[in-house]
């Protein structure tokens, strides 16, 4: 099977359904209500902290980067 990219939108819709429906069976069963800012800024924080693991997990495990790449044009010869 070849890889593809995932669908952000069919995701966000899995998981705002999944959450529809966990909300309606601890609702059925316990008789409290979720309040749905919190639910949402459940999620946000949620997916805050997966967009900084993944950005931190992305970053280069070496300092290549901080090499000093500069050339030097200096023949050897002196213009005085």
């Amino acid at each position: 099977m070849k890889r593809h990219s995932t669908d952000i939108v069919a995701l966000l819709f899995g998981v705002a359904f999944c959450g529809t429906g966990a909300a309606f069976a601890v609702h059925e069963t316990t008789g409290r209500a979720i309040d749905p800012a919190w639910v949402s800024a459940i999620g946000f924080v949620a997916l805050g902290l997966i967009a900084l693991a993944a950005t931190l997990l992305r970053r280069p495990l070496t300092a290549d980067h901080d090499v000093d790449t500069a050339v030097d044009t200096d023949d050897g010869t002196d213009a005085s």
